[in-house]
């Protein structure tokens, strides 16, 4: 092999294995959290509806945890720093129940972002959602009101604090890698990485 392509090869090489950075790219949690399998890699996304960053993100996150690898498991949860922040927890944890974040999730931030419509108000959710085409508002209000979303906003509220959530978005893989804020290309490039080096931690 000739001594400059293989000067190349090495180069190359060398900006793959520098492609994340502990400190720039990601941090970590201390102490880290634990998993629901530690056999797979766990990503969960902090987010809130109020949050631009997110709002931001959201296609491209959406558009990655429909193509992520096999042994990936993803969840978002919509923090709660303060009590008003609850309605939107609950709008988003009935909204999973029935299983509507593919048809209502988008058009949740665009309506919060774009018109400012309080979603965390729970008239004027249900008013929003008559407006949602293919929705049971009457179902939908009930499930909002369950025991089981009851169950679900108390375990976002629990995650906001164990985490420590101080900003959003926060993306957290495997219970111990923070990724630090960054354009949402980048930042999902970072992802890839990191669940990369977190899958050669598990095997």
């Amino acid at each position: 092999m000739k001594k400059w392509l293989l000067a190349v090869l090495m180069l190359l090489s060398g900006f793959a294995n520098a492609a994340i950075v502990q400190g720039k790219d990601y941090t970590l949690m201390n102490p880290a959290q634990p998993v629901a399998n530690p056999k797979r890699v766990e990503v969960i996304e902090f987010f809130s509806y109020t949050c631009i960053h997110c709002y931001h993100l959201d296609e491209g996150m959406t558009a990655w945890a429909e193509r992520k690898p096999a042994d990936v498991d993803f969840k978002r949860v919509q923090i709660i720093w303060q009590q008003p922040m609850e309605g939107l927890a609950r709008f988003f944890a009935a909204m999973n129940a029935m299983h509507l974040a593919a048809r209502l999730n988008h058009p949740a931030f665009v309506a919060v972002m774009d018109q400012h419509v309080n979603l965390g108000d729970e008239a004027t959710l249900a008013n929003w959602l008559k407006s949602q085409k293919g929705v049971n508002v009457a179902s939908f209000m009930q499930v909002y009101k369950s025991f089981a979303v009851n169950a679900e906003v108390a375990r976002a509220a629990q995650m906001t604090r164990s985490y420590n959530i101080q900003g959003t978005p926060t993306i957290i893989v495997a219970g111990k890698y923070v990724l630090q804020p960054a354009e949402p290309a980048r930042l999902l490039e970072v992802l890839n990485e990191v669940v990369a080096k977190a899958r050669k931690e598990i095997h």
